[in-house]
């Protein structure tokens, strides 16, 4: 539905610009010929960045920064990918000539650095001084905090144009790379939505994602690396090695005017204490030059940590991140102005807020000039300090490759896990993040344990052993509270990742040396299962339900037309047995493409046998038609929406206009993401307020409300995730009752990983471990359950906390998380915590397929199950 078109071509200010003769004169300097001036923004775009209540759009500020790199012999222009939605992704290089011109001498310099074993003390302090520090500065992260894309053209004409001992500074010493927007889709669909609605009633922010699948959450992807941006962004951080990366946002409008680091602790002790300083540091820097020019309401040490890697994958790579979060406008580009027609925002000086701010209103210009200082108050002391900067970049680096007592001396995944893809998958996410990976030519034993050969190694003295080691282990997030005694200080996101137990693969930290023959590996592969013979007329393919990527497999079955069963009972065949959950497959050419070519992706095997097991079964309905509630701006449902493309689900996003005719025709299943209300369904967006092409989303209605209830009555299944399982028992009278405290003294969970109990023999648990944790979220809930079957419940009693941080885990005890509900002749699942939140926890997401595909199958008895396969 991005279906908002640009009126018209360049302003025609802009379009004078390109044809006229530029400002300034071929006119002799007495030293040399001056250059033509740049085109300011001001003149190109026709009014000033910042100007109320104006947008300068996504396609005319890259217009303006090819106009820039065309004029100057100071900024390269390059498009280094595309987006989700296919638009260019550039990248900005601003650096004085001479450095441009060496620019492959400067990446070496800061490779060698970032990779010290070797390099003696002499030569580091050598390369530091000879070589340029890189800064990489991103904006238009999150698409309508529109004042951090706004600011770049005034930045690059700056550099590209005056001739200031400042700037000559800054370009003599400092590359620096500019990422424009982080997401170059949500940019231009905020800036064309702004403008198209321009003079109307209707609601002037974009209403939905703006990222294809993930909206705000483009920074929380910062260590599975699933979107094409942040792959983008990270390999260019992999070729460039920053020695320092500033990312421009903005906040609430209402509190301080712009806040830089130090951060709120605590700090993930995963990151260097230089590089801490180092973010101290400069964000003292940035707050001094912001006071100096006489701007107000600069906060530091509040609101935001230094924890999570979601955010921050450069912190363990070497360089401070530093976040300048601006307050924002009112509806993007007009003016904030206070309610009572005081001063915005606290009053009363602190250490870490020198000057409140004074005045009653605050503006897109003030927000486009705080940034601006900003940036150039951090460019000019990394400038200033560039040798310094290199060498305790160094330092760190240096750090990270040395043993450490304190530290453990690898982390060993041993061969032959239980799901090979999972494996894979986490392998290649640390291979991702530069992390060194080796595999064992032979069985070695350490920490008393013996490990086959295949078996993987990450040593931790390595250059990136802290980001492999803040994904692997635990986290131990400590219990921070507003006061003694109070409630808790909130986490500015979530305080655990372990990849292990998110995955569900094993992988054991070793704190002492020891010897294994190894090699390492170039690049992580699937694992190359021989994939069985033709099993002959009346055998069967089997495959375990161990792997989460068993989900590729019924897709590719069900786009192929294959029919599939599943035992319902664990059963033995060729001498191996096998557990719930397999599927068992017509041994048909298209079964054999379909279940080879997910196995090659995978690497999970796949078994044949010459006689189909006698076993009770679920036979799954032909092409399950699986439908994705498609809620606006609803970030848990466009993460699922990533999943199922990825894993060829086939889905249809379900709409407002599905509610005209009979949703049991259109759909077998239906899945309600997190963050779905009864008014998200039944109100919907405003007509009013937004144009016919959101009609999609403008609701149902009651009557709607009572189809989706006749949806489940009548044989269909509806699945609810985290708070929308709130909505299903609004739906259906579920006979569940929430059983957390809802005050934060007593119960606190903001993302963590819990202890989980299933039974594995029901559906919609196969292929689980009977004591897989889950992630649980600050808006997840544990229930009280009066009837239905009770999937997965919280331990009666003992340590619910796996990684995180958890307050009260006690009210969990004996608690269900998953009930399956019979209403009418359809199915109910409800999940309290979400299986697949953000798609890091992807073990888990078993469940979410496993219920979309039960609901509707249909039972079969063990003595039919051979026959119905030859068919």
């Amino acid at each position: 539905m991005r279906m908002w078109k640009r009126r018209g071509l360049l302003p025609a200010a802009a379009l004078l610009a390109l044809t006229l003769p530029l400002s300034g004169s071929l006119v002799p300097d007495t030293a040399a010929t001056a250059a033509p001036r740049i085109t300011t923004p001001e003149r190109f775009f026709g009014f000033p960045l910042g100007a109320e209540g104006r947008l300068a759009r996504w396609d005319d500020l890259v217009r303006y920064y090819k106009f820039v790199a065309d004029r100057s012999d100071k900024v390269v222009y390059q498009e280094i990918g595309r987006s989700a939605a296919g638009l260019p992704f550039p990248l900005l290089t601003v650096s004085s000539r001479d450095n441009l011109r060496n620019l492959d001498r400067i990446k070496q310099a800061n490779r060698r650095l970032a990779d010290p074993r070797g390099l003696t003390e002499a030569e580091a302090r050598r390369l530091a001084a000879q070589s340029k520090p890189v800064f990489l500065l991103e904006a238009a992260i999150h698409s309508t905090e529109v004042g951090t894309a706004q600011v770049i053209p005034n930045i690059l004409h700056r550099l590209a144009d005056e001739k200031s001992t400042t700037i000559s500074e800054i370009l003599d010493n400092v590359v620096l790379l500019i990422i424009p927007a982080q997401s170059p889709d949500g940019t231009k669909w905020v800036g064309d939505y702004f403008n198209y609605t321009a003079g109307t009633n209707y609601a002037r922010t974009y209403p939905d994602l703006y990222q294809k699948y993930i909206g705000h959450d483009d920074n929380r992807d910062w260590f599975m690396f699933t979107q094409p941006e942040t792959q983008i962004s990270v390999a260019l951080q992999n070729e460039w090695k920053p020695q320092v990366v500033q990312n421009l946002h903005q906040m609430g409008n209402a509190r301080g005017r712009i806040f830089v680091p130090p951060y709120l602790s605590p700090n993930d002790p995963n990151i260097d204490p230089i590089t801490v300083q180092q973010t101290n540091s400069l964000g003292m820097e940035i707050s001094r030059s912001l006071t100096a020019e006489g701007k107000k309401g600069v906060n530091w040490g509040s609101t935001y940590d230094y924890w999570t890697p979601s955010r921050q994958y450069m912190t363990y790579h070497g360089a401070p991140r530093i976040l300048v979060e601006a307050a924002s406008a009112q509806d993007l580009a007009y003016t904030y102005r206070s309610s009572d027609g005081g001063p915005i925002g606290p009053q009363e000086p602190d250490t870490n807020f020198i000057e409140p701010y004074d005045k009653s209103t605050w503006t897109l210009a003030q927000i486009v000039d705080y940034l601006d200082t900003s940036v150039f108050g951090a460019l000019s002391n990394v400038a200033k300090y560039r040798t310094e900067w290199l060498y305790n970049f160094y330092r760190t680096q240096r750090n990270a490759v040395e043993p450490s007592a304190d530290k453990p001396f690898a982390y060993v995944a041993p061969a032959g896990q239980r799901d090979p893809f999972a494996t894979y998958e986490l392998l290649r996410t640390l291979q991702t993040g530069e992390v060194e990976i080796e595999q064992a030519t032979s069985a070695f034993t350490a920490n008393g344990k013996r490990y086959e050969a295949g078996s993987w190694v990450i040593r931790y003295a390595q250059p990136y052993g802290r980001f492999a080691k803040t994904l692997l282990e635990k986290q131990h997030y400590p219990d921070l509270r507003e006061y003694p005694g109070g409630p808790p200080q909130n986490p500015y996101d979530v305080t655990a990742q372990t990849l292990p137990m998110l995955l569900g693969v094993q992988v054991d930290t070793v704190a002492d040396p020891f010897t294994a023959s190894t090699v390492r590996v170039k690049k992580v592969q699937p694992a190359n299962p021989a994939f069985p013979g033709d099993p002959g007329r009346g055998g069967a393919y089997l495959v375990g339900p161990e792997s989460y990527g068993t989900a590729m497999m019924i897709a590719a079955l069900q786009k192929a037309g294959v029919e599939t069963f599943r035992a319902s009972a664990e059963f033995s065949a060729a001498g191996r047995t096998y557990a719930p959950g397999t599927l068992i497959v017509e041994p048909t050419a298209a079964a054999r493409a379909a279940l080879q070519g997910v196995s090659r992706k995978t690497g999970i095997p796949v078994s044949a046998v010459g006689q189909a097991p006698r076993v009770a079964a679920e036979r799954l309905k032909d092409h399950t038609r699986v439908g994705l509630f498609r809620g606006v701006n609803n970030i848990p449902g466009g993460w699922m929406k990533w999943l199922f493309e990825q894993y060829d689900i086939g889905f249809t996003e379900v709409v407002a206009g599905d509610f005209a005719g009979d949703l049991n025709a259109k759909f077998d299943t239906i899945v309600l993401p997190a963050g779905i209300s009864r008014s998200d369904i039944v109100s919907g967006l405003s007509r009013d307020r937004y144009p016919a092409e959101w009609s999609w989303a403008y609701g149902v209605g009651e009557a709607g409300w009572a189809k989706l209830r006749a949806f489940v009555e009548k044989g269909g299944t509806l699945l609810a995730i985290g708070d929308s399982v709130a909505t299903a028992r609004q739906l259906a009278s579920l006979p569940i009752t929430p059983a957390l405290p809802t005050d934060e003294h007593v119960f606190f969970s903001p993302g963590s990983i819990l202890s989980q109990r299933f039974d594995t023999s029901d559906p919609v648990a196969w292929g689980m471990r009977p004591d897989t944790p889950v992630w649980f979220g600050e808006d997840d809930q544990a229930y009280d359950v009066a009837g239905g079957d009770v999937v997965s419940s919280f331990p009666e009693s003992g340590e619910q906390l796996q990684s995180g941080w958890l307050i009260g885990g006690e009210h969990l005890n004996g608690k269900a998380n998953i009930v399956k509900h019979q209403v009418g002749e359809g199915l109910i699942v409800t999940f309290g915590s979400e299986p697949t939140f953000r798609t890091w926890s992807r073990d888990p997401s078993k469940l979410l397929f496993n219920a979309i595909y039960h609901g509707p199958s249909t039972t079969v008895d063990a003595a039919a199950l051979p026959g119905q396969l030859r068919g």
